[in-house]
C-alpha cells in the first residue's frame, strides 16, 4: 500500500501523521510511567503510614501522578485528532483517485462491474483502509518503542527483571503468532465476503420492484439471510483467536509480576517494597500495550484485502494525479499539444472486439474533418466496436486507426478527452439537477451557455435547469436522458463527437432536429453516429455519408 499512499500524503497531512505518532508514543510512555509511579507511591505511602519516624513528602509524587495523568490525556487527545485527521485526508484522496481511475476504465470493463460491487469498493473497501494506519502501523510503532523503553528501565532496576519480562513477552507474542497463523487470510476472507454480501444487498434493494413483480422477494431474502449468517463463522473464529491471544498475554503478565516479586524479595539484597511495586506495575503496563499486537494480523489482512480489491478493478497504483501515462511514445511525440486537433479519421485493415474473436474485421475508412457520418446496421454489426476504437477505449487487434494523424489509444485519458467526446448508448447521469449534470461536462459554463446547450438538445420548454433528474436520471424519460447526455457532449465542444444510438427514445422529428442542431452548433467537428431503429431513415437524409455495416464489415458507403 505504501507505493500508493506515499504520493497521496500532502506535506501538512504527513506532518500531522508524524505528530500523531509522536503523541501516541508520548501517551503510552506517560501511561506506563503513571502505572509505575502510582505503584511506587501507593506502597511508599503505606510504608509511611506504618512508620512513626518517616519524613516522606507526598507533594512531589502526587504532583508527578497528576502531571503524568494530564500528559497522557492531552497526548491521547492530540494523537486521536492528528492521526484520524491525516487518515481521513488520505481516504478522501483515495476516493478521488478511485473515481478518477474508474473514469479511465474502458467502457467494457466498467460495464462488467456490478453497481453494488463498485459502490461497495468506493465506500466499504476505502473505509477499511483506515485500519492500516490506525490499527496496524501506529500500534506496532508504539508497542515497539514502549517495549524497548520498559524493558530497559526494568533491566536498570534489576537485570533479572528485564530478562524475565522480555522472555515472557517474547514467549507470549510467539504463542500469539502461532495461534494467529491464518488470521490474516481469515481477515481477508471476511473482508471479501462482507463486500460481496453488501454488494448483493445493494443490488436487491435496487431491484426490489423487479423482485416483487416476479414474486422473488422471499428467495432474495433467504439468500441474503444465508449470506449474513455465513459471515458469523469467520467473525466468530477471529473473535475467539483474539480472546485467546489476550488470555495468553494476561497469563504471561501475571507470571512476569510473580517473577519480579519473587526475584526482588529474594536474595541477600531484597529491593524496597515501593521499588517492587513500581517494577510490577510497569511490567503490567508493558503487557497491556502488547495486547494490541494480537489483532494486527487480522486488521492487516482486512486492509490488504480491501486494497487489492481496489487495485484489481481500477489500477490505482498506475494512475498519477494527472491521469494515466500514454502507452505509445512514438504517437505521443506527434501529439500537437494545445493546438486544435483536425479530427480526420483514417482506418486501415482494422480488426477489433471485446473477446477473443473480433466483432469488426478488415475495416477501412477515410473520413474528412468536419463530416457527419452515420453508421447504420443491425445490432451486432460492429458499430459500437468501431466507435470504441475511435474513442481510444478499445485497442485494435490488427490494423491501424488514426485521428488527426495520431492513434487515440496511445494517448492519455486527458489528451483524448481534450478533443473527443463519446456518448454511449447507456450514458449515466448523477443524482442532482439538470444544471449539476451539465456542469460536470463544463464547470465554468455560464448560464447563457447552459441554456444554449438545452436548446441544442431540444430540452428547452420540457425541463428547467433546476429540475431534479433523480438517481441515475430516473425522474426523466428515456428520451430526456438521451438528450441531456447530448447537451453535455455539446458543452465540451469536441473536435470529434462519437454518438452511439443518439436517437434512441426520440420521435423522428426530434431526432432529426437534435442532430441538425448539433451539426449547426459544432460546424467544424467531425460527427460519427451509430444508428439503428425506426427513425434512422430521417436522420440519414441529413448526413454527409452513410456507411452500412453487417457482421463486422463495412458493406456499403454512400456519399451525399
Amino acid at each position: 500500500m505504501t507505493e500508493f499512499a506515499a504520493p497521496l500524503y500532502s506535506r501538512p497531512a504527513a506532518t500531522r501523521l508524524i505528530s500523531g505518532l509522536l503523541l501516541a508514543i508520548t501517551a503510552s510512555v506517560a501511561s506506563a510511567a503513571l502505572m509505575g509511579l502510582a505503584g511506587w507511591f501507593i506502597v511508599r505511602s503505606a510504608q509511611t503510614g506504618l512508620s512513626s519516624t518517616s519524613s516522606f513528602s507526598w507533594l512531589y509524587p502526587s504532583a508527578g501522578v497528576e502531571a503524568l495523568a494530564v500528559i497522557r490525556t492531552a497526548s491521547r487527545y492530540g494523537e486521536r485528532l492528528s492521526t484520524h485527521r491525516s487518515t481521513l485526508e488520505l481516504l478522501a484522496q483515495v476516493r478521488t483517485r478511485l473515481f478518477a481511475s474508474a473514469t479511465r476504465l474502458p467502457a467494457a470493463r466498467l460495464r462488467s462491474l456490478r453497481s453494488g460491487d463498485l459502490l461497495d469498493r468506493v465506500q466499504a473497501d476505502v473505509d477499511t483502509l483506515d485500519r492500516y494506519v490506525l490499527a496496524v502501523a501506529v500500534p506496532a510503532v508504539v508497542c515497539t518503542v514502549l517495549g524497548a523503553g520498559s524493558l530497559t528501565v526494568l533491566t536498570i532496576v534489576r537485570p533479572i527483571f528485564g530478562v524475565a519480562a522480555g522472555g515472557l513477552l517474547i514467549l507470549a507474542l510467539a504463542i500469539n503468532l502461532v495461534m494467529d497463523r491464518g488470521s490474516r487470510r481469515l481477515g481477508a476472507r471476511l473482508s471479501e465476503e462482507r463486500s460481496a454480501t453488501r454488494s448483493r444487498l445493494i443490488e436487491a434493494i435496487e431491484g426490489r420492484v423487479e423482485l416483487a413483480g416476479y414474486g422473488a422477494r422471499t428467495l432474495a431474502y433467504d439468500e441474503l439471510r444465508g449470506r449474513f449468517a455465513a459471515l458469523e463463522v469467520p467473525a466468530r473464529r477471529l473473535s475467539i483467536r483474539s480472546g485467546n491471544g489476550n488470555a495468553v498475554i494476561a497469563v504471561a503478565a501475571g507470571l512476569t509480576v510473580a517473577a519480579i516479586l519473587a526475584a526482588g524479595a529474594a536474595g541477600q539484597r531484597p529491593l524496597n517494597s515501593a521499588v517492587l511495586g513500581f517494577a510490577a506495575l510497569l511490567a503490567l503496563a508493558l503487557f497491556d500495550a502488547a495486547k494490541t499486537i494480537g489483532s494486527i494480523g487480522q486488521e492487516a489482512g482486512r486492509a490488504r484485502a480491501a486494497w487489492h480489491r481496489l487495485r484489481e478493478v481500477t489500477g490505482l497504483a498506475v494512475v498519477t494525479g494527472r491521469g494515466s501515462e500514454p502507452t505509445g511514445a512514438s504517437d505521443v511525440e506527434a501529439w500537437p499539444g494545445d493546438a486544435p486537433v483536425p479530427a480526420d479519421i483514417v482506418v486501415r485493415g482494422l480488426s477489433a472486439g471485446y473477446g477473443t474473436s473480433p466483432a469488426l474485421e478488415r475495416a477501412a475508412l477515410d473520413v474528412a474533418a468536419g463530416s457527419t457520418v452515420i453508421l447504420a446496421g443491425p445490432s451486432g454489426a460492429g458499430k459500437t466496436t468501431l466507435l470504441a476504437v475511435l474513442a481510444g477505449e478499445l485497442p485494435a487487434m490488427a490494423g491501424e486507426v488514426r485521428v488527426g494523424g495520431v492513434d487515440p489509444h496511445a494517448l492519455s485519458y486527458e489528451q483524448r478527452s481534450s478533443y473527443l467526446t463519446i456518448v454511449e448508448a447507456d450514458s449515466g447521469l448523477l443524482s442532482g439537477t439538470i444544471e449539476d449534470n451539465l456542469r460536470l461536462a463544463r464547470p465554468e459554463a455560464t448560464e447563457a451557455e447552459l441554456e444554449d446547450a438545452l436548446h441544442v438538445a431540444v430540452l428547452s420548454g420540457f425541463v428547467q435547469r433546476s429540475t431534479d433528474v433523480g438517481p441515475a436520471g430516473s425522474f426523466l424519460s428515456g428520451g430526456q436522458r438521451r438528450r441531456l447526455a447530448l447537451a453535455q457532449a455539446y458543452l465540451r465542444r469536441p473536435s470529434l463527437l462519437l454518438l452511439d444510438e443518439p436517437t434512441e427514445g426520440l420521435d423522428d422529428a426530434t431526432a432529426v432536429q437534435v442532430l441538425a442542431n448539433l451539426r449547426a452548433a459544432l460546424p467544424e467537428a467531425t460527427i460519427v453516429a451509430a444508428i439503428h431503429g425506426r427513425n434512422a431513415g430521417g436522420v440519414m437524409a441529413h448526413a454527409d455519408r452513410v456507411i452500412r455495416m453487417a457482421d463486422g464489415e463495412l458493406v456499403s458507403d454512400r456519399v451525399r
